[in-house]
This record gives structure tokens, sequence and C-alpha cells, in this order.
């Protein structure tokens, strides 16, 4: 077996690293806006769905206002992701691997039975 070689599903790779690279984040750091807009996220275990609110902001002096101007259902993170950004909420690469990720986690409790938190690890018992 040539060790150089990854054998795929549907196509073989070849092994050409040049580069390792060891992953990091800091949460306040490396963190940016999406200029375009937020998302609040619920899971709603009565309707069985994941319900994700649109919202955009105006800064007007110091009282800035946030309008939720549109609201998203789904069952599953892929297809909220995807419609978020056919709808063109998202703007940045970040944004849309966040909210993946956090759709994912919404995704697991609405199946599970687990209780759901934005922006919280969460809890299995």
């Amino acid at each position: 077996m040539n060790k150089k070689i990854i054998k795929g599903r549907f196509y073989n790779i070849n092994k050409k690293i040049n580069r390792r690279l060891v992953a990091k984040y800091h949460k306040i750091k490396d963190w940016k806006m999406d200029p375009k807009g937020y998302f609040l996220i619920s899971v709603n275990k009565r309707k069985k769905n994941i319900e994700v609110g649109y919202c955009k902001f105006t800064k007007l002096g110091n009282s800035p206002i946030n309008d939720m101007v549109a609201v998203i259902n789904g069952r599953t993170a892929i297809e909220i992701v995807n419609t978020l950004i056919k709808e063109n909420f998202i703007s940045s690469l970040q944004h849309a691997a966040d909210m993946g990720i956090e759709l994912h986690k919404a995704e697991l409790a609405l199946k599970h039975g687990f209780r759901y938190v934005q922006d919280q690890d969460l809890h299995i018992d």
C-alpha cells in the first residue's frame, strides 16, 4: 500500500502536504461582527423544529436599534444554514461557519432532547 495516496470513496488523493498548522481561535480577539446582522437561535420541542431570528442593527448615537426582520424555521442545520446563505443574510465565512456549528448543536438538542442555549456547550446528561 502506498502511504502517499489516500483511497477515497470517489477519488484517490495524493498526499503532498507542505504545511502543518495548529488550530487556534480566541473568542474575543478573533471574532468579527458580520455587518449583515446576527441570529437568535432556539429549539421548539413542541413544533419539533429549530427557529432562527435574523436581526439587523443600526447605530443611532449611543442607543443602537436591533430589529428582527425575518424568521427561518427548519429541522436540520444544513437546510437552515444554506437558506441563510441563499437569502444573503450572511456576508462572512467566519459567520457561516459559526452558524453551521451552532445550528448543528441545536439540531442535536432537538433530536436527543437536550437543553439548548445559544453560544453555550451542550450538556448531555
